[in-house]
């Protein structure tokens, strides 16, 4: 019956998107991720933002860029990991109708913010845990914060969950230091 292809192809889509996790998950902890040589990370940037533009929330991911380059020795593979990653999971769980705000900052700081509930700091000190979500109804698999850590915690970067947003009662961001050009750090 239709109800029941539908269902499949849900579950399918759900075990894909699970894989995909997985797979950046072992990338983040055996993979190299920063190069001997830097590159602008507007580009990826603005890569991974059309790419996500061009799903169901289509309008819904803003991007800040400085007019300057943001070099950096990260992998932009890597860095499109962490960005997919964040702002998936700000569209995922934060406010359905409001923007997701993506800023990369000349002085390489990547910041992903989103408007919704906030979150309490015990739930904050979980979520970059495998499998952890911010409640038990929400979607998705609780890898993607978990794959991000795992990330920053390789290349020597800070990771910064805050909720509310700094500013303002509400919502939730995530702010990534990236690493310099190679012997900058």
């Amino acid at each position: 019956t239709l109800k029941r292809a539908v269902e499949i192809e849900e579950s399918l889509k759900r075990l894909t998107r699970m894989a995909e996790h997985l797979l950046h998950l072992a990338r983040a902890e055996g993979g190299r991720l920063r190069l001997d040589h830097a590159s602008d990370l507007r580009i990826a940037a603005r890569v991974v933002i059309e790419d996500i533009s061009q799903g169901k929330s289509s309008n819904r991911a803003t991007l800040l860029l400085p007019d300057q380059p943001v070099m950096s020795d990260m992998d932009p593979d890597a860095f499109g990991i962490v960005l997919r990653n964040l702002v998936e999971n700000a569209l995922l769980h934060g406010s359905k109708v409001a923007p997701v705000e993506v800023t990369l900052t000349p002085d390489r700081k990547l910041v992903v913010a989103n408007e919704g509930h906030v979150l309490s700091p015990e739930t904050l000190s979980r979520l970059t845990a495998r499998f952890e979500r911010a409640g038990a109804s929400t979607d998705g698999s609780g890898l993607g914060l978990a794959i991000v850590a795992a990330i920053a915690d390789r290349i020597g970067s800070q990771l910064v969950l805050r909720s509310p947003r700094p500013g303002a009662t509400s919502g939730f961001e995530v702010t990534f230091k990236l690493p310099g050009p190679p012997g900058s750090d």
